[in-house]
Order: structure tokens, then sequence, then C-alpha cells
């Protein structure tokens, strides 16, 4: 699949943004309209639907329509999912197919990445007064781990807790001084949406980090980070997303080395008084 390259370096209009919202949300249907067909649904120009596609990388609208169909494939129900892997045993059963579907996948996403975007996106990593990280479902495990190396790095960082069910009094306090990163995969948590939309009325900064440029996210986001996370598994592979977070958390701690290391020598002198991590000197003495 084709990934959306280039996606991140792309200022989209609010049309072309009209445009890829309908897409989502009429997925099944857009793949079989032509770009007039699409226009007139959407009420936008043809030419505006043929500069889209060409914006997005593309040679023209069938090939945008081609990639569109495969990400339909991908946004199968967890059934549908083991289903499809048991048809291809030789693949989703080896480890050196399960694997090379990872590295598959890392290397379409380091293809996708724009590193002038990436830098900036880094920048207002530091910059924000306050980071609100959303991601839920199976996405809280790449939430969590984005907010234990934003910490580290002595930021402050709330995440939003998948026992709330009503959110809404985390996020009051959102202004925009603030910056909200938006984590979500097929299939879309609908309450992860619901707060980076809450979260962009508020007038706060958004950064995506998701699977494609139909991800509903990207229409309330300022910056997009696309991982593929295509699977032979009933699940999503989260082994491109984490490598994504891991290489913005370690380019944060390289483009301010003096702030990084300060803050990991006052965790250091907390974790060694406290006796966090296993050493001799803190062993347990055994029973008698």
């Amino acid at each position: 699949m084709k990934n959306f390259l280039k996606v991140q370096s792309v200022k989209l209009t609010p049309a072309q943004k009209k445009v890829l919202r309908y897409i989502f949300n009429n997925l099944e249907d857009s793949i079989f309209f032509t770009a007039s067909a699409l226009g007139r649904k959407t009420g936008v120009s043809e030419a505006t639907i043929i500069r889209l596609a060409q914006s997005l990388g593309y040679n023209g609208f069938p090939d945008f329509q081609k990639s569109l169909r495969e990400h339909l494939q991908e946004r199968l129900t967890t059934v549908s999912r083991l289903e499809k892997a048991l048809e291809h045993p030789e693949s989703s059963e080896s480890l050196i197919g399960i694997l090379k579907m990872d590295i598959k996948n890392i290397s379409l996403m380091a293809e996708s990445v724009s590193e002038k975007t990436f830098q900036e996106i880094v920048t207002q990593l530091w910059k924000a007064k306050r980071i609100f990280v959303v991601g839920l479902r199976s996405a809280y495990s790449l939430a969590v781990y984005l907010k234990f190396g934003l910490r580290f790095l002595g930021k402050d960082v709330t995440i939003l807790e998948p026992a709330q069910w009503d959110p809404w009094d985390q996020l009051i306090p959102l202004g925009n001084d603030n910056l909200v990163i938006g984590i979500s995969f097929p299939r879309y948590a609908r309450m992860t949406i619901d707060a980076v939309a809450f979260a962009r009325e508020r007038k706060c900064r958004i950064l995506a980090i998701t699977d494609s440029l139909v991800s509903p996210l990207t229409t309330y986001s300022d910056w997009i980070l696309t991982a593929p996370c295509q699977s032979y598994s009933y699940m999503d592979s989260f082994t491109a997303p984490m490598a994504l977070i891991h290489t913005l958390l370690t380019a944060m701690s390289l483009k301010k080395p003096d702030k990084a290391l300060q803050a990991f020598k006052n965790l250091e002198e907390i974790w060694d008084r406290e006796g966090v991590y296993y050493s001799p000197s803190n062993e347990r003495l055994p029973l008698p």
C-alpha cells in the first residue's frame, strides 16, 4: 500500500480536508466514484479532487482510489482479520513472514516522514507548556509509553485515562498554550476522535499519530505522523508506531541535550533514593 507518502509535508486546503472527511465517512462508496462524482458529492470541483490526489503524492485520482481500496481492506473487523489470516497460513503462522510485515511497515513509515515537519514537531513539543496525550483501547499502550518518555524529559504531561468514561472534566483545563497528541489506529476509538475534536474547539494545537491521512484524526490536526499497522494478526501491529514514538522521543533528547541530561539526573537521584530499580545494594535478604 502506498500509505499516502509525504502527506506530512502537505498543507491541505479546507476544501481538500472536507473531501478527505467525506471519503473517510463514506469509504465503501468513495472507492467507486469518479473524480467528478466525488466532486459533486462534496460540493467541490473535479480539479480540486485531482489536485488533492496529486498533493498526496499520487499520479492521479485513479492511483489514489486504488490506495483507498487497499486501505478499506485494513479496516476489517476482528473476526474478518482472523479469517483473512487463516487464508494465508504460510505467512501468518511463519515467524519470518510476520517479521517481514513489520519490517515493511517500518520501511513505509520511514519513506513517509518529512524530516522538516518532523523537526518542527520536535520543536513544538519542547515549546508546549503542557502536553495532553489521548490514545484509548489498544492505542493506550502507545500513549503510556509516550507519556513516560515525555515525563523523563521533564515535560508536564497528562494522559486521558481509559477508566474515565466521561473524559470532559479531564479536558476542561485545555487552552491554546497546550499541545494535544491524538493516537488512533483502525478501527479508531470514537472517544479518542471526540476528545481531539473537543481540544480543537478549545484552540489547542493537535498532533495526530495514526495510520494514514484518511484517519478521522487528521481533520482536526495541525501535524500528522503516519505509521502503517498492517498485520496478519487479528490485532494491528504497533511495531512501526512504537518505532515512530521512540524516534520522536530520541530526537527531542538530542534537540536540547542540556535540558534532557538535567531531567535524567534529577530522576536518577530520586530513583536511587527510593530504590525504584533493583541493585545488589537494595536486595532483600532471604527469609530465615
